[in-house]
Parts: C-alpha cells; structure tokens; sequence
C-alpha cells in the first residue's frame, strides 16, 4: 500500500512537472506564433480558429481536472492505508498480550507443579526417615550381637547400614531442595570449595576431548549462601558448558575478588550464543537446544539464584566464539564474619 502511495505520488510529481514544461511552452506558443495563426485563419477560415480556440482551452482544463482527481485519489489511499496499519498495529499488540498472558500462564502452572511436587517430596522424604531410621537401628543392633566367627553375615548387616545411610543423605539432598529459602539456609561458605565440589560431581559427565583449567583466587573468602543453591547454579553453567562442546575444547572456571564482591567467571570455547537470544536465555522454558536434551529450566534457576543471593549476572557470547558467564556475588567484610 505504501509503494502505491509514493508511486502515485511520483506519478503526480511527474506529471506536474510535465504539466508545467508543457504550459510554459504552450505559453510561448500562445505568445509568440498562436496570435499570428488564428489572425490569418480568422482571415481566411474563422471556423477553424474558433475550433482551435475551443480545442486548446478544452485541453488545458482536462489537464486540471486529471491532476485534481489524481491528488484525490492519493489522498483516499493514503488516509485508507494510515486507518489500516492503525489496525494492524493494534492486532499485532493484542497478540503480544495474548501471547504474554500465555506465556506467564504456563510459567505460573509450571511454578505451582514445581510446589505441589516440593510437597509432595517433603512428605515422602519424613516417611523414607521413618522407614530408614528402624532398618539402620536394627542393623547395629543386630551388629552388636553377632559373635566373631559370624563375618560373612556382619559384612552383610554393614552393607545394609551403609546403603541405608546413603538413601538417608538423598532423602536429605531432596529436602533441602524442595525447602523454601529463610535465613538458616543461608551459611558463610567459600566460592572456591563449592566449585571443587561440583567438579567433582560433574566430572563424569565432561566429554573426553574438554580441557578443564582452574584459576581459583579467593580460598579465603567468604560470601553468605545457600550451599545447594549456589552448588546447583555451578552445576547448570559447568554442565550447559560441556554441552556446547561435546566435539572438545576448553572450560575455564576464574574466581577474582575486589572490596564488595567475589566474581565468578566460566568461559567456554562452544558454539557460542546469538545476541539475539541473551536476553531470552534467562527466561523460563527458553532453551536451544533440540527437542528432548533440555527443559529450559537451567539458566533460569541461575538467574533465580543469583538473584537469591543478591548477586548480578552477565553474558558475554558470539555464535562459534563460546560464551562467558559473569556472576558477582557480595562478599562478606571482617565485621559480618567476626558476628
């Protein structure tokens, strides 16, 4: 509709100027060599010299009136497209909203999944505790009774033990987990500590031909935290950081420190992330990944953590240049640990 427009525009602009090139010569015509034509012909045929009189005059308003209907046809077209792109403008903000309405219904359905199963994994841990606590009693019991000469049986009973002791500190993990934040939750801790623990953890999952370097500077530096929280943070970035380079390379893990803040940076030599995308990627359910490797949850709950923790976080990426996390946590100061 636009192109119309300013076609239809050009066409008058065009046609003005021909218009006027076409009036100015008629106008020396008219001047210099029509008086002496229609004198000779009213002379000698005055019929004729009417007719031409009528003929031009007939033209020239012809002209006029093709150039009004043409400026008013432009007009019609242009106040019929600004009508229409008002209403395609306010379709395509009705849209927006619905899909925001959408998109926060899904987020508060899957948020209140999320607490029914936290309730639900609350309930079953305190019964799991029940069942666990009279197996591993029985088993010492048991234990204590056995004579000597009764090994193979004693090695059995502490297997017994042990696996149940095991259950017991998972049961306890997904406690933790599923327990709301409240400040007995938050510990002072040491960053560097927490990221050697979650390497451990993660280790078995790294692909063979990743290289993973440490920089760790701030041993002796405490922040408060939630040890699950910021374990589980350090997991999802370590973690999304072996999945970008499943064909190899390098993962590097550098923790700095200045007056207010400990910072944490993972680098990754990946794929790499679109510019386009790092303002989504912290979004709930938003994932690049293909359909059935990832629910879109990892990142989010790192931005949710960071922000627990009172912390900030930013992205620093390009497609095939890896992707830099940055997480600055407050650090805490002589006073706040001497309390």
């Amino acid at each position: 509709m636009i192109r119309r427009i300013l076609t239809m525009i050009l066409a008058i602009v065009f046609l003005t100027v021909g218009f006027l090139v076409t009036y100015r010569a008629f106008s020396q015509f008219s001047e210099n060599i029509l008086p002496q034509y229609l004198l000779v012909m009213e002379t000698i045929r005055p019929d004729v010299a009417q007719q031409t009189t009528r003929l031009l005059t007939s033209g020239f308003v012809f002209i006029v009136l093709g150039l009004d209907l043409l400026l008013i046809h432009a007009g019609i077209l242009y106040f019929e497209n600004r009508k229409a792109s008002k209403e395609l403008h306010q379709l395509a903000e009705r849209q927006k909203r619905l899909e925001e309405i959408n998109r926060q219904t899904q987020q508060l359905a899957h948020h209140q999944r999320l607490e029914t199963i936290g309730t639900l994994t609350s309930s079953i841990s305190h019964e799991f505790n029940n069942l666990l606590t009279p197996i591993m009693s029985y088993s010492l019991m048991t234990l204590e009774k056995l004579p000597p000469s009764e090994e193979e049986l004693a090695d059995n009973l502490v297997e017994i033990f042990n696996a149940s002791e095991k259950a017991k500190e998972i049961i306890s993990r997904l406690s933790d987990l599923s327990r709301k934040n409240s400040p007995n939750t938050f510990r002072t801790a040491s960053l560097d500590v927490l990221i050697q623990k979650a390497l451990t953890v993660a280790t078995p999952a790294k692909p063979k031909e990743v290289e993973v370097r440490l920089n760790l500077n701030c041993w002796d530096q405490r922040i408060r935290a939630n040890e699950i929280q910021i374990t589980q943070l350090l997991l999802n970035l370590i973690l999304n950081a072996f999945h970008a380079m499943e064909d190899g390379g390098i993962l590097e893990i550098d923790t700095t420190y200045d007056s207010q803040f400990v910072t944490l940076q993972v680098t990754d030599t990946g794929c790499g992330i679109p510019a386009e995308l790092h303002k989504k990627i912290f979004e709930p359910f938003f994932t690049t990944k293909d359909s059935g490797k990832g629910t879109g949850l990892g990142l989010a709950i790192v931005a949710q953590v960071v922000e627990d923790h009172a912390g900030t976080i930013q992205l620093s990426s390009q497609p095939g240049k890896g992707a830099v996390f940055t997480i600055s946590i407050p650090r805490l100061q002589a006073a706040e640990l001497a309390d």
